[in-house]
């Protein structure tokens, strides 16, 4: 389990905005938040499980699954939020292939990295959110036309 207060926040952080797109959001941004929700967890038992020489390979299936899960559904509903979370993905898998393929050991610049991509996963699954929201409240006080 995570044991420091950055690591601590950051799963505070995934929890609230999955459950908030799962609550709140609508179809894309329900499933993204759960892809996103359910590859964390994974990645959990991953590190809990698998001893630390191995894991590369599981970390860069995972996140080859999530930014795969985030390129359907850019195809799918076309939306910019969806977009960058998808770049950000391909960052992602992109930073895992390279330091399993120069096997490099992970160190700050990764985790600066890893973190940051992370952020901004859950910012655009929040930013996607909000925005059906608003566009739910907006169509609720819009006034209905007459036939």
């Amino acid at each position: 389990m995570p044991i420091t207060l950055s690591a601590q926040t950051l799963w505070v952080a995934i929890i609230a905005v999955c459950a908030f797109g799962l609550l709140k959001g609508g179809p894309a941004e329900r499933i993204g938040a759960s892809m996103t929700l359910l590859i964390s967890i994974a990645f959990v038992i991953v590190n809990e499980l698998v001893p630390e020489m191995a894991r590369p390979v599981p970390h860069l299936v995972l996140d080859g699954v999530l930014a795969l899960s985030f390129l359907v559904l850019a195809v799918r509903y076309a939306s910019l939020w969806i977009g960058a979370v998808m770049l950000l993905q391909g960052v992602q898998f992109s930073l895992h292939a390279y330091f399993f393929v120069t096997k490099l050991v992970p160190g700050r610049t990764y985790a600066i990295v890893n973190n940051l991509v992370t952020w901004g996963t859950l910012l655009g699954i929040l930013l996607g959110t909000l925005a059906v929201l608003r566009a739910t409240r907006a169509a609720r006080s819009a006034p209905a036309l007459p036939r």
